[in-house]
């Protein structure tokens, strides 16, 4: 049941309190309510409006998730690119590793996300204040804000690497917030790990198991920890958070090729997910369908066809055995409206690759409304922490029952047949191997980028397609409205001229 995005916006008129660096005009923020916040902020109904503010800046839907998972996660990778409409500008200098500080994508993620971690912050000094609460209510109010706060710098630390921690001190007045905001240089990677495993261990021990999996949870709060160790090649911390996991209610969904799809969103797989509805006034929905029908494709007279058109590469496509059911997600070939010749996408009659196929994996909602579909989102499957534990034992131990075992559930469903122990030599081989599946379990869900650095595999590949990739792009630029707002913050190395 989707009622988490179901919120009042009068309610949410709370949650405009935004720290974040580089903005001048927050403080000029109206609040459209016609309660007191003096009054409405001693209660748990008024820090639950914060704690629904903070939640709605976290999700990654509509416009943010086409950014942040197709075009900055995936499209400068092996999977899929981008060709057509108004977006095919902005986007080449990505796909092509020619991007600068002044690219638009990169100012609109960082400002989300410390605007997210400005009202986890909010939410945590208010809670300090409560009348009338008991201790258990306001160790999970701080648990949820926490968790959010984790999640927002673990989602910039994989776009930028470390940047500024922003904590505001009680009863700091507006000038000293400004400030604060203005002057914080970036934290080191030592300070930034510390910090953000705090975050997320406290909420683990602080949260319950839930199956609301759009709100910070045990399961969710183990899951972060596990992939934020994970990226940071902390081996034995992702496996042990993996594990903590795996003891939970969770459970693969049984077919994949609905899983994504809108009668599959109510399952026991999703771990972390944002939740969308369709329609033009919906807070959040699902863009990406709009982007993936190829030109002239029978859709629904409801549905809106972009001129900005995600396609799959022909080799990442072909990498599927033919009876693998996520090979199924994509379309390879159709009939156009009004002809009667197929359309192929992968190849042409000449065995010309294409790099043309689409990925369906967000199956069209059939109460879509333009390009606004109603399926969920999901961040972190239990697949991924599946996945995640069985890559972290072989980093620390080499090929291994368990591994193959782990790697074994996710192919057993996915119908392919399963790999022997004794078929992988090295823990190289396996590395590989265990790269390989995440790319086919995870195409389309952002995750291809951040795995490919981890693997040290992100610059080699982008040279062998041809592009003039540089070591130090494995980061993104900080933004140049940020460096130039504050001057304490230094610019990721490679990008000074």
């Amino acid at each position: 049941m989707k009622n988490f995005i179901k919120f009042s916006l009068t309610i949410i008129a709370f949650s405009v309190l935004i720290i974040s660096p580089g903005c001048s005009d927050f403080l000029e923020e109206e609040v459209y309510s016609e309660y007191d916040p003096n009054k409405f902020l001693q209660d748990k109904a008024g820090v639950d409006a914060l704690l629904t503010g903070a939640y709605s800046s976290m999700a990654i839907t509509d416009v943010a998730h086409r950014d942040y998972a197709s075009i900055l996660s995936e499209f400068p990778t092996d999977i899929a690119w981008e060709t057509g409409g108004g977006l095919e500008r902005l986007v080449i200098p990505i796909m092509q590793f020619n991007w600068d500080s002044n690219v638009g994508f990169f100012d609109t993620q960082y400002n989300k996300y410390y605007q997210a971690i400005a009202r986890a912050n909010n939410v945590l000094l208010v809670a300090q204040s409560l009348k009338g609460v008991n201790e258990a209510t306001i160790t999970q109010i701080n648990a949820e804000a926490r968790f959010i706060r984790g999640f927002s710098y673990y989602v910039l630390h994989d776009l930028f690497g470390p940047t500024p921690i922003i904590e505001i001190p009680s009863g700091s007045s507006l000038d000293e917030i400004e400030r604060i905001g203005k002057q914080t240089p970036k934290a080191t990677e030592a300070q930034y790990r510390a910090y953000v495993e705090a975050d997320l261990t406290f909420a683990a021990k602080n949260l319950k198991p839930s199956a609301v999996s759009s709100r910070a949870n045990l399961g969710s709060s183990w899951a972060l920890l596990s992939k934020f160790h994970l990226s940071n090649r902390e081996w034995q911390k992702a496996a042990d958070a993996a594990a903590e996991v795996l003891k939970l209610d969770y459970a693969l969904y049984t077919d994949y090729t609905k899983l994504f799809a809108i009668e599959g969103e109510n399952n026991k797989e999703y771990i972390l997910r944002f939740e969308c509805l369709p329609g033009p006034t919906s807070p959040q929905s699902n863009l990406y369908m709009a982007h993936a029908f190829p030109p002239s494709y029978p859709i629904l007279s409801t549905w809106t066809n972009f001129g900005a058109q995600f396609r799959t590469f022909t080799a990442f496509y072909e990498k599927f055995d033919l009876v693998d059911l996520r090979r199924k997600l994509f379309i390879d070939e159709y009939t156009q409206i009004g002809a009667t010749t197929v359309t192929k996408l992968s190849r042409d009659a000449s065995g010309k690759a294409l790099d043309n196929v689409r990925s369906f994996k967000f199956l069209p909602d059939p109460g879509g409304i333009g390009d606004r579909h109603g399926n969920d989102i999901p961040y972190i499957r239990l697949a991924d922490i599946i996945l995640s534990r069985a890559e972290a034992l072989n980093e620390l131990n080499g090929p291994n029952q368990e591994s193959i075992d782990l790697i074994n559930r996710i192919r057993n469903r996915a119908k392919v047949n399963p790999v022997n122990l004794g078929t992988f030599i090295s823990k190289e081989s396996l590395r590989d191997f265990i790269l390989d599946e995440r790319g086919k379990e995870f195409f389309s869900e952002g995750k291809r980028r951040e795995d490919l650095i981890r693997h040290n595999k992100f610059i080699q590949q982008a040279i062998d397609r041809g592009i003039q990739a540089k070591p130090h792009q494995v980061l993104y630029p900080l933004p140049k409205a940020q460096i130039d707002n504050n001057p304490n913050l230094k610019q990721n190395d490679g990008y000074t001229k």
